[in-house]
């Protein structure tokens, strides 16, 4: 099987070496869409007025520099702007993936810990095409590990998407991928999310913009979707 990681960067230097670290000998590739989105980028003027849609912070150049990685693929800002929002910025992540290839979904602030290539060839096996694995917020207590979040890990088939929100991948009716098709769980390693350890700047540019993501409507989703054995 091959295993693409889709890495979904801006201005991330901070945690960009442990987490592409985390991906030698474990993916394929990497693809990486740089920049920010239209509405974070708004908030984040008002801390960085200097601040660039794209990377200006030598993550890019960090990559490059790093030995023995996976081949990497880099997509960067439409026409020089940000990205208009999380979905399009995400689906031109699924559009770099070959049909039926394995992906990881993975943030800048994020790594993987464990056997990873064992839990591919059990999601694989599994015969289901979404798998998943726990995640864990360094910095906060054991309440914030998370057994049953939303999925990270699926294969890619015609027609797969995002719509309305970056949260849910569906299929080409519609249909939000993770609550329509089995799932497979696996316990053979977990993702470790650093975001609580980024910069003051970058956190309150965040909760703002999170902030202004749910006076339109949006509402973060809960995970309870039963593992399959």
């Amino acid at each position: 099987m091959r295993v693409h990681a889709l890495l979904n960067l801006y201005n991330d230097r901070t945690f960009l070496v442990p987490m592409l670290e985390s991906m030698r000998d474990r993916v394929d590739n990497i693809i990486v869409a740089d920049g920010a989105y239209k509405l974070y980028y708004k908030e984040h003027l008002n801390f960085n007025p200097n601040a660039k849609p794209w990377s200006t912070d030598g993550s890019l150049e960090l990559i490059k520099c790093l030995p023995d990685l996976p081949p990497i693929q880099h997509i960067g800002c439409p026409n020089g702007e940000p990205w208009p929002d999380q979905c399009a910025k995400r689906n031109a992540l699924l559009d770099a993936v070959p049909i039926d290839d394995w992906f990881i979904i993975i943030d800048a602030d994020e790594m993987l810990v464990g056997d990873v290539k064992t839990g591919m060839q059990r999601i694989e096996a599994s015969g289901c095409i979404v798998g998943n694995a726990p995640l864990y917020n360094v910095g906060l207590d054991e309440a914030r590990l998370f057994p049953a979040w939303h999925a990270r890990i699926y294969q890619k088939i015609e027609g797969l998407h995002y719509y309305g929100t970056h949260w849910y991948l569906r299929d080409s009716f519609n249909r939000v991928i993770e609550t329509n098709y089995p799932m497979k769980w696996i316990n053979n390693f977990v993702f470790v999310h650093l975001k609580w350890l980024k910069s003051m700047g970058r956190l309150v540019s965040h909760d703002n913009y999170m902030k202004d993501m749910k006076k339109q409507g949006w509402v973060e989703p809960k995970q309870s979707h039963a593992e399959v054995k």
